[in-house]
């Protein structure tokens, strides 16, 4: 008997939830990673020291983040010790129905201590929403690098501002004291990213935080003078020490470039030294 009912179905896919929790502690050999808890989507690839630094990559073993799914990242950076999580890969946002992924982060770092956090791009494909939460909760005495960079949309793919939002929310607190805060959504659709797009239709931004309790004021002119017709860059600095720094580049390459000079005068500025394996293990900086 021929079948004369059809029901159209369609597979729903459950939000992935996971993350990693870390937690760095210095000792005599440097620092160690003490704690640590990972789970899927992201991945945590296994600690290296150089320098005093305990080094952790961290990459998305799947195709990146689907609708539905949540990313905490969860990081202590005891007294003394220094830390760096790098991801050398981009995490690519899907296409998503009406959903949305979420990304919630939590650094603390505690006195005397370092941390850098250098990944590679979250690229937002067509028709993505993401969610981002991020706090940071640094003592007085110690020092931060914190960047995050943004591709909106896969060039190559002729995606240029196809995503349907991007929101961020970010909280920086130096020693218990809220010193900076964003709080943002991007609509394309609704012209939210109009300058952006019209400086650099398929350039990538950069956000860059740098904590450190000394006077900013001699960084600013070299930073300003990194700006030209492939990238913009603006400088602020921050009430108690350190600065906010924002960048729009051409493309990839430009992106690189200007990250890569601006880090050199940050590091060169803190006064610790970074090791540099950090920069050969980001491989998307090459």
């Amino acid at each position: 008997m021929a079948n004369t009912s059809k029901v159209d179905s369609k597979t729903i896919r459950p939000g992935v939830k996971g993350g990693v929790q870390l937690q760095y502690l210095a000792d005599n050999s440097g620092t160690t990673l003490k704690k640590q808890w990972v789970r899927p989507p992201l991945h945590l690839a296994k600690t290296y020291q150089d320098k005093s630094w305990a080094i952790n990559l961290l990459t998305s073993p799947t195709a990146g983040l689907l609708e539905g799914d949540e990313l905490e990242i969860d990081c202590k950076v005891e007294a003394g010790a220094k830390a760096a999580l790098i991801s050398p890969a981009a995490c690519r946002v899907h296409t998503m129905d009406k959903g949305n992924a979420l990304i919630r982060q939590s650094y603390v770092v505690k006195e005397q201590a370092t941390l850098d956090v250098w990944p590679a791009p979250l690229v937002l494909q067509k028709a993505a929403n993401l969610i981002q939460e991020t706090t940071l909760e640094v003592d007085s005495s110690s020092t931060v690098l914190l960047t995050e960079i943004v591709s909106p949309g896969r060039a190559s793919y002729g995606e240029s501002f196809d995503f349907h939002t991007w929101q961020s929310k970010l909280r920086i607190y130096q020693s218990g004291t809220l010193i900076a805060y964003e709080n943002f959504k991007v609509d394309p659709e609704a012209g939210d990213a109009s300058d952006w797009r019209t400086r650099f239709p398929d350039g990538p931004y950069v956000s860059l935080y740098y904590l450190k309790h000394k006077p900013v004021k001699e960084l600013i002119e070299p930073l300003n003078q990194l700006s030209n017709e492939e990238v913009a860059i603006g400088a602020s600095p921050l009430r108690t020490g350190g600065l906010g720094i924002k960048v729009l580049a051409q493309d990839g390459l430009a992106l690189r470039k200007s990250v890569l000079n601006i880090r050199e005068l940050l590091v060169q500025h803190s006064e610790i030294e970074f090791p540099r394996s950090l920069q050969r293990a980001q491989t998307f900086f090459y």
